[in-house]
């Protein structure tokens, strides 16, 4: 059959037009007339067109139809699965208060506005299970957070507030899901502290020798802030130059210092530690060129008044010093670290000393200059940090070997004249008891000019024999005979005891016929052909002496300075 409205063939059977969507009858459609006609006049007939758009409409109605449905559907299974949630962050504010650097934050549940919201609606969700509100029971089981710094806040500093919430409590037990975030929160407005110097007046004085120092605290502070205030050093001992220490006040009565200041004064420290630095301890020298002119001047001095002492107490008669030559130094210094260790150095000053021995006996007779090595010791020298050196010159040491000499001359039965010394008969003999044997437990370092003791060993024409007159001949008495065409060894001038350092200036007068105000310097001159008496003091000028003389000069005069 076909469609009465819209003319496509469809089943016989059919209620609907499969195209246009028309409801049909058993019966085609019968006339319809108006009630004041007996008969009517037929509907009239859609045309395709019509029927088209007819279709079309019913197409769209039966779609909006099926998403209305389908939107109902959605949302029933929506309200049937999504649970309510809180936002926590609603009512959370984060804050500081006090003092900058020293500020407190502050931390702010609004608790009065979630129960206003909240009560009624979780109260429906756990009953009267147990005593207390429904929202802080909630809150205590399921809403949690921490400040990550709450005190000692500064201006600018950034803080954040973290949640630690129990999701599934909430949504399990009270049918919420719980919405957070982490507060950031940078900490302005505080207020600035006045600020006082808690280690004004406070002082770490150091004691005692590197690395062995101490360290204690001295003074007392000068803010009024500052007196209930107690300081502690966290290193007192083993100290050396260079290391630090640091001193930390703190408050006698409270274990939050700054607190306590702000609280009791209003005002805060600047600081509550302060370090130091160890300076001004001395050291033990380590080094023969640690030693400044002066203090081995000092020693060299102690060391010919220790030598002359004891001549005047041991020497007899057939014995004279000719020279008492200072050849250098050995410093030792200890390689061990225990709590006792001996001497931290030694200091060997090494001198050369020529003894002129005569002896007769009838026809036979001993005339020979002899050498004998000789030292004195110091021991823990201290080197200061203004580079002076500190040493006991009292607490020395001198050898105490002997060395023999034997005239051959017999000076009675069965014996020879002979002289003993303290010292060694080689410098080799004296190094193997200064140095070597303490090698197992010192290092040690040598300094030694040998050239001072031969140029001393080369001034022995000094000591010349008288003739049977008792005058000298050719260039007797004086010390340097070239000093007027040659330059003068600093290290032969080195050598010359203080008595012939006195001739050899004088004797660069003497040669130019200079007539000495001193009576035993003329007396000692004129006992010398050479010496010819022939300017007058007030006539002399240091312009008769040529230019090696004035050289030579300089040299002499500066090494009796030195002395």
């Amino acid at each position: 059959m076909n469609c009465p409205y819209c003319g496509k063939e469809i089943p016989g059977d059919s209620r609907f037009c499969t195209e246009c969507g028309a409801q049909l009858s058993a019966e085609p459609p019968k006339m319809a007339y108006s009630s004041s006609q007996t008969a009517q006049t037929p509907k009239r007939e859609l045309t395709p067109e019509e029927a088209l758009q007819v279709k079309k409409r019913n197409r769209i109605i039966l779609a909006a139809g099926g998403a209305v449905l389908a939107i109902l559907i959605v949302i029933g299974l929506a309200v049937l699965l999504i649970k309510p949630s809180i936002n926590l962050n609603k009512y959370l504010t984060v804050s500081a208060e006090g003092y900058d650097t020293v500020g407190t934050a502050v931390v702010t549940f609004d608790r009065d506005q979630f129960e206003a919201d909240y009560e009624k609606k979780l109260s429906s969700k756990v009953g009267r299970k147990s005593s207390g509100s429904a929202s802080s029971r909630f809150l205590n089981d399921c809403v949690d957070g921490m400040i990550d710094r709450e005190d000692h806040l500064s201006n600018g500093d950034v803080i954040t507030y973290e949640w630690f919430c129990d999701d599934d409590c909430a949504l399990e037990d009270y049918g919420y899901k719980l919405k957070y975030k982490d507060v950031e929160y940078t900490v302005s407005g505080l207020e600035e502290a006045e600020l006082f110097d808690a280690f004004d007046g406070i002082e770490v004085v150091f004691e005692g020798i590197s690395p062995d120092g101490s360290a204690s605290i001295e003074g007392s502070a000068t803010a009024a802030a500052a007196k209930d205030l107690y300081y502690e050093l966290d290193r007192r001992k083993d100290l050396a130059n260079g290391d630090t220490v640091t001193v930390t006040a703190s408050g006698r009565y409270t274990n939050d210092t700054i607190q306590y200041c702000i609280e009791n004064y209003g005002m805060i420290p600047s600081s509550l530690t302060k370090e130091y630095t160890v300076t001004g301890l001395p050291v033990y020298l380590s080094a023969l060129s640690d030693i400044p002119e002066e203090s081995l001047a000092a020693m060299q001095s102690q060391a010919r008044d220790v030598y002359l002492a004891h001549m005047a107490k041991n020497w007899g008669e057939g014995e004279t010093l000719k020279s008492f030559t200072y050849m250098g130094a050995y410093l030792l210094t200890n390689k061990n670290s225990g709590s006792y260790r001996g001497n931290e150095n030694i200091l060997y000053l090494v001198y050369q000393v020529q003894v002129a021995n005569s002896y007769v006996n009838g026809s036979s007779a001993y005339q020979a200059t002899n050498n004998v090595y000789w030292y004195i010791s110091f021991s823990d020298l201290l080197l200061s940090s203004d580079g002076t050196v500190t040493v006991d010159l009292t607490s020395y040491k001198t050898p105490g070997d002997r060395m023999e000499i034997d005239s051959g001359v017999s000076s009675g039965w069965f014996s020879t004249k002979k002289w003993q010394y303290y010292g060694y008969r080689t410098l080799a003999d004296l190094y193997r008891v200064a140095v070597t044997s303490n090698l197992e437990t010192y290092n040690h370092e040598d300094q030694i000019d040998e050239s001072a003791a031969l140029a001393a060993e080369d001034a022995s024409h000094l000591f010349a024999d008288l003739d049977e007159e008792g005058a000298t001949s050719g260039e007797a008495g004086i010390i340097f005979p070239n000093s007027s065409t040659e330059r003068i060894s600093e290290a032969a001038v080195r050598a010359l005891s203080d008595e012939d350092l006195r001739y050899a200036i004088n004797e660069l007068y003497a040669r130019h016929g200079y007539i000495f105000k001193d009576d035993e310097l003329r007396a000692y001159y004129e006992k010398y052909s050479w010496y010819n008496k022939t300017v007058r003091p007030e006539n002399f000028s240091e312009n008769l002496f040529n230019s090696i003389e004035k050289e030579n000069m300089k040299i002499l005069l500066k090494e009796r300075e030195r002395r």
